[in-house]
């Protein structure tokens, strides 16, 4: 008995997983940078928060020494 290779669905075999593959490593790279983004976007909302409560402490330190200068 002879066994017979065929060549080609092997080729097809092989695209499908690799297709397979691509498709599922797209989108797990998809969700990371959706996570990633989103913790970008977090810090920057601290940041400005930061840079508001920073401000303010200006704002009462030259007013205390407004008030303690003249």
């Amino acid at each position: 008995m002879e066994t017979k290779i065929n060549l080609g669905q092997i080729l097809q075999g092989g695209l499908a997983a690799l297709v397979g593959w691509l498709f599922k490593t797209v989108n797990d790279l998809q969700q990371e940078v959706a996570t990633l983004k989103a913790q970008v976007q977090a810090y920057q909302d601290s940041i400005a928060g930061f840079n508001q409560n920073l401000i303010v402490i200006e704002e009462v330190i030259r007013e205390i020494l407004f008030k303690v200068g003249g």
